[in-house]
């Protein structure tokens, strides 16, 4: 990484005359993402700048300035100040360029080329995360068109390295960057509006305020080793881990509900039809107790959901050994545990020793306390913003809070004191949303002029 970034300001007066030459506003959107999905920005290596400089040229068409800053050549980040009157303190908009990696021949598709098949749209990153970056685009070229006063500003953050630990996206900015500090509220991915199977409802519009807390556990051994023809009678290395991460991997937390998984739950139950809806229900009648059979009945029909109502550890990766005919001498395991952000982690790490039940298997673990601290989930300026624009678009559809099962750059946000909330401003089926970093990641056609409406509309709510 350089030392100072290479900054480049791009200006404009007004719009472009190839604005004009623009489709119309039902299809800019559309038209917009096939642009940033021809950027192959799969990280690694990222090439962000490739897809930062599409949408450079659609905010300066509509005289929006924009600056573009590479910590690392090519590893590009777009910065975006919509002003407004300075009376409320500002909102930060942030979506990631870079995606998961794509391999072409296990898509129906050419992963960087939007293509609408049955009513679908497939392309890599249509979900993660270029379509939320090119409604957050079109809403600032709208609220620019529209003027008027806002009394907040808008900071539009279009960002670098979200898949690969944001070494040069979000970590680097919020060091180098101090002015994104200063917003009062972020609206960011991580949220979930979903979709019934038979695509004709929006069940929930779910407002994302946590999310937990990913810590890995390394279990290691040692032995003796030698050849497998002439095997010990003390159990070697590779076999002790082996039972123990099966013993780990049997282990379960106990249900517990923080603020934010409780009123999803409560906000879910009475939307939810059949035996999810039922376990729902009990659990909302408990929160403080949730039944076990309840909880587990939720696991096993929606995992995502389950997830999020109990702290997790899975077994995810195992080295050992090097040839066939000969018995290591090390073995090592790693869990990857997902903590409630209430959680003690020295009592999860206690858990897992318990488990483990073996004084020659060395645990580590992080134990410091979690650093994914929740936002607010009471009555807000976000809150009533996004409320306001999901009355507009989806008018059956509550909102909900949520608590993601998964990571987001949110955690960082609300360490810095900003009340992060995570959105998905496409409306998807269960089924759609688990195609967000697997082959053949789509929306359907039909979400998409409603989440850019939406993201639009939570924008002019929050900045009145």
């Amino acid at each position: 990484m350089r030392l100072l970034p290479l900054v480049i300001a791009l200006f404009a007066l007004g719009p472009s005359h190839a604005a004009s030459s623009r489709p119309a506003p039902k299809d800019e959107l559309r038209t917009l993402l096939a642009e940033l999905i021809a950027a192959d920005t799969s990280n690694p290596p990222g090439n962000e700048t490739a897809a930062a400089q599409v949408a450079a040229k659609w905010l300066r068409e509509a005289g929006i300035e924009s600056e573009l800053i590479e910590p690392s050549p090519g590893r590009g980040n777009l910065l975006v100040r919509l002003k407004g009157s300075g009376k409320g303190r500002p909102v930060l908009v942030l979506a990631h360029l870079d995606t998961v990696p794509a391999v072409k021949t296990e898509w129906l598709t050419d992963p960087w080329a939007l293509t609408e098949k049955d009513g679908l749209l497939y392309g890599r990153g249509v979900q993660d995360n270029k379509g939320m970056a090119a409604a957050s685009i079109l809403a600032l070229r709208r609220l620019k068109q529209e003027g008027g006063t806002r009394s907040r500003d808008i900071l539009l953050y279009l960002g670098a390295d979200e898949e690969v630990g944001s070494g040069q996206g979000l970590d680097w900015m919020m060091e180098h960057r101090p002015e994104l500090k200063e917003a009062e509220f972020a609206l960011n991915e991580g949220g979930l509006t979903e979709l019934s199977p038979d695509r004709k409802e929006v069940r929930f519009v779910a407002l994302q305020a946590a999310e937990r807390v990913s810590r890995n556990v390394t279990l290691k051994a040692t032995g003796p080793g030698g050849h497998s023809s002439a095997p010990p009678v003390d159990a070697g290395p590779l076999v002790r881990v082996a039972a123990a991460v099966a013993r780990v991997g049997a282990l379960t937390f106990p249900a517990h509900l923080t603020p934010a998984a409780r009123l999803h739950v409560q906000g879910r139950a009475q939307a939810t039809p059949g035996e999810l809806g039922e376990a729902l229900r009990r659990i909302a009648a408990s929160p403080d107790a949730p039944p076990e059979d309840a909880v587990t009945t939720v696991a096993r029909l929606d995992p995502a959901l389950g997830a999020v109502l109990r702290t997790t550890c899975v077994p995810t990766v195992f080295k050992a050994g090097t040839k066939s005919n000969v018995i290591p001498a090390t073995a090592e395991a790693t869990v990857n545990c997902r903590l409630l952000p209430d959680a003690d982690p020295k009592a999860v790490r206690e858990r897992i020793v318990a488990a483990v039940n073996d004084k020659d298997i060395q645990v580590e673990m992080d134990v410091s306390p979690p650093d994914s601290p929740m936002s607010p989930v009471g009555d807000n300026a976000m809150f009533r913003a996004v409320k306001a624009a999901a009355a507009k678009v989806w008018p059956k559809a509550p909102v909900i809070p949520r608590m993601s099962t998964g990571t987001t750059e949110s955690a960082t946000l609300r360490r810095a004191g900003i009340h992060a909330y995570g959105i998905d401003l496409f409306a998807l089926t269960p089924d759609d949303a688990r195609t967000a970093h697997a082959p053949n990641e789509r929306v359907p056609v039909t979400s998409l002029q409603p989440g850019a409406e939406f993201v639009y509309l939570t924008l002019k709510h929050l900045t009145r």
